[in-house]
Order: C-alpha cells, then sequence, then structure tokens
C-alpha cells in the first residue's frame, strides 16, 4: 500500500510541472518522482494519461466526465480538475482494513501508553472517514483533494500529539477535531486569498476606470497623484498594483 499524503503531493507536484514545462514529461520522467511507490499497472496508466494529456482537453473533458467514486460522490457544482487522482486515493482507501469498535479503544489506550505499532492501523482506520467528514464541507469553493489531504495531515498531527501521552483524554474525539480544525484553517486560508484577489481585482478595475475617465476629460494619462485623488486609493497601493499589472502583461507576453 503506497503512502497517501505523498502520493497526493507528488500526483500535485507533478501537474504543476507539467503546467509550466515547455517540453512534455516522458513516461520515464513521472516514474523517477514515483521512486520508492509501488504502483499498480492501472494507476501508473490513470497517471500517464493524465499527465500527458494538453492542459486545455483535459480540462475539458473533465468538466464534462461524470465524476463518482465508491464511498464518495462529488456532486456537479464542485467537480474537481484533479477528480482522476481523487478517484484512485478512494479506490485505494477503500482496501484498508477498519477496525472494530472494540479494536479500536484498544488501539486508542496503546497509542497513549506509547506503542508506536498502532499508528498505522488507526490511520488506515480514519482515512475513509477523513473522506465522509470533508463531504460536509462540499458547498465551499475549496479544492476536494486538498481538502482531504489537509484533513489527513491534521489527522496524522492528532496521532503524532496521542502518541505516549499518557493522557486520560477521549483520543477519538481528540482525532475528529484535529481533522475539523485541519479543514477550518485550510478553508479560512483560501477564503483569505480569494477575499484578498477579489480586492485586488476590484481595485484595478477601479483604476483602469479612472485613467479612462481622466484620458477622457483631459486628453492626458494622469499621474499617480491624480488617480488616487479619483479612487481614494493611496498612490503607493496605486504604484503597487500598476507594477503588478505590467508584470502580468509582460508574462504574458
Amino acid at each position: 500500500m503506497i503512502d497517501k499524503i505523498q502520493f497526493l503531493e507528488t500526483l500535485r507536484s507533478l501537474t504543476e510541472i507539467a503546467k509550466v514545462s515547455d517540453n512534455s514529461l516522458s513516461k520515464e520522467d513521472i516514474l523517477s518522482h514515483f521512486e520508492g511507490m509501488t504502483l499498480t499497472k492501472e494507476q501508473q496508466d490513470m497517471v500517464y494519461q493524465y499527465l500527458l494529456t494538453p492542459v486545455e482537453e483535459r480540462e475539458k473533458e473533465e468538466v464534462n466526465e461524470d465524476s463518482t467514486s465508491v464511498g464518495y460522490d462529488l456532486s456537479q457544482e464542485n467537480k474537481e480538475k484533479n477528480s482522476v487522482f481523487l478517484e484512485m486515493y478512494l479506490e485505494d482507501i477503500k482496501e484498508l482494513p477498519r477496525l472494530t469498535t472494540e479494536q479500536e479503544e484498544r488501539a486508542y489506550i496503546r497509542l497513549i501508553n506509547g506503542d508506536t505499532t498502532v499508528s498505522q492501523s488507526i490511520s488506515d482506520h480514519w482515512f475513509s472517514t477523513v473522506v465522509e467528514l470533508a463531504k460536509k464541507y462540499e458547498s465551499y469553493s475549496v479544492n476536494m483533494e486538498d481538502l482531504i489531504q489537509e484533513g489527513n495531515i491534521g489527522l496524522l498531527g492528532g496521532l503524532k500529539q496521542l502518541l505516549g501521552s499518557n493522557q486520560k483524554i477521549d483520543a477519538k474525539e481528540y482525532l475528529m477535531e484535529s481533522v475539523l480544525q485541519a479543514f477550518e484553517n485550510y478553508i479560512d486560508e483560501v477564503m483569505n486569498d480569494d477575499d484578498m484577489e477579489n480586492s485586488i481585482l476590484s481595485k484595478i478595475t477601479l483604476i483602469n476606470e479612472a485613467i479612462k475617465v481622466y484620458a477622457e476629460e483631459n486628453g492626458v494619462i494622469p499621474t499617480v497623484m491624480e488617480i488616487a485623488d479619483y479612487t481614494k486609493i493611496s498612490e503607493d497601493e496605486i504604484a503597487s498594483i500598476l507594477r503588478l499589472s505590467l508584470d502580468t502583461v509582460k508574462e504574458k507576453e
């Protein structure tokens, strides 16, 4: 069984490399990134097919495909660009053994007492639960793969904190809180980033409008000071936004 978090991290890294690379990745290049992980032939083929498909075609296919998986259905509104990877992950964790209630309770006791050997069985038991918990956040505009991954990281962090702690604590509740807190932190981060981006876009629109109006009325391009007076945005921020816009244009060229 491959390490789930390492697997998803590697897939995500390769996706970013494929987006910016001038040359197509070869199968050998792709496989080299998974060194130390044992992928099945089916998993290898799915990764190859995804990464070797041009971005434009891939995005068109993923918008149109009916993305469903055993144990977890993605809604029509929240189809993910990396749904192929998510489906692979869901198929993988479906094979993991689940603990009975009695086994789970004993495992928590052993974990708290410092037994490192039970960490894997507890995490295997919890991975499906993390997915089910993530489903409750489906209405948020977040990447479901990233959300699940953050939940898994929160889970593993919770296990690390419990290991050998010798605390009188409800371990199951503690792990639940660790996963949910990881979800909340990720969502807050994404929302804050979106708010900042929307704010910058709004200011760019306002600045462009100010430049257009001033130029039409006076026949010249306004200075930063004149734009600031029109928009009520500080001169420093206007200069920064204009530099950002110029850099973006140069990058596109």
